[in-house]
């Protein structure tokens, strides 16, 4: 709306709809109208109709959260790639020999940091998926369905947050173990 009584029409508008107990379908590009009436939003992506149960601003805020999570889980997956190179390096400095217990201590490190980095991988995979149904306009129609699927995916994430923060932890901790062996 651009003036008052613009603005005024979108109120009354928007209130005649919300009385009527009917089925109204509305294509509009005022974000401020849409969060006056919508109780499921419809969005097309990637030529897929794409439902969400709620409303707008409910909407916008899980839009935000998918995002960010997207952004952080590509420097994750960059993180991880670099870290694996750096462990293929031989921990062998200047031809001196090498402390024994050291170097299998940082092989044993190293040996968790591989098991670390596949579970990563697949906590992300399933996160992944997840988000894949969470997506799916059927499970969006069950309710019990999606609450489920939602919790399983916050799990995910609280999982894949904790893995990253070991993971980081003992790459440090192996990054020491390098210099010193």
């Amino acid at each position: 709306p651009t003036n008052h009584l613009d603005m005024h029409s979108v109120e009354l508008l928007a209130e005649a709809l919300n009385k009527y107990e009917g089925t109204t379908i509305l294509v509009s590009h005022d974000r401020y109208f849409i969060s006056k009436t919508a109780n499921k939003i419809w969005e097309i992506v990637d030529q897929q109709i794409k439902e969400f149960k709620g409303t707008y601003q409910e909407y916008v805020e899980w839009n935000e959260r998918m995002e960010k999570q997207k952004k952080a889980e590509v420097p994750a997956i960059k993180k991880t790639e670099l870290k694996v190179e750096k462990k293929i390096e031989k921990p062998i400095v200047n031809n001196i020999p090498i402390n024994k217990d050291a170097q299998k201590d940082l092989q044993k490190q190293q040996r968790k940091l591989s098991i670390l980095e596949e579970e990563i991988g697949k906590v992300q995979a399933e996160k992944v998926r997840l988000e894949a149904e969470m997506g799916n306009p059927a499970i969006y129609a069950n309710k019990e369905q999606y609450g489920k699927i939602e919790l399983l995916y916050k799990l995910s994430n609280k999982r894949l947050s904790e893995l990253n923060t070991e993971y980081e932890e003992l790459f440090e901790m192996v990054m020491q173990m390098e210099e010193k062996v």
